[in-house]
Order: C-alpha cells, then sequence, then structure tokens
C-alpha cells in the first residue's frame, strides 16, 4: 500500500473491534490490513445478484469453524 493514504480515525464498538482485532490475528495481518481486505470484498460484491462458488467455499468453511468450537 501507498505512504500517500491519509489516515482515517474510525470509531467502531469495542466487541467489533476486539473481534475485527482476533480475526486480524487469525489471517495474519494488521488490523488495518484485515479492514481494508473485508471493505474491498465488500465492494466487488455490491451489485452482484447471484454467490459465486468461492463465497459457498467461504461461507460453509465458516459454518464448519464456528460448529466446530460450539
Amino acid at each position: 500500500m501507498s505512504r500517500d493514504v491519509n489516515p482515517f480515525g474510525l470509531r467502531l464498538p469495542p466487541e467489533l473491534k476486539e473481534e475485527l482485532e482476533r480475526l486480524a490475528e487469525q489471517n495474519r495481518r494488521s488490523l488495518n490490513a484485515e479492514l481494508i481486505v473485508r471493505l474491498e470484498e465488500s465492494v466487488q460484491r455490491e451489485g452482484q445478484t447471484c454467490i459465486t462458488a468461492e463465497e459457498i467455499r467461504q461461507i460453509v468453511e465458516q459454518a464448519l469453524a464456528k460448529a466446530g468450537k460450539g
């Protein structure tokens, strides 16, 4: 990422920030990088009318991971 990006203050509920920090650590990214990846994915999905095979795979993996924790 370029160094000419201006800082952007963001207020998050503490619980959401903690969850994003946990996910960032799990994905071996900084909190900033995690937020960028998630925002980019969200923007890319905007306007899509169908779910992709990759999205199905991610949903299934997330569901299986959650099921294994419970």
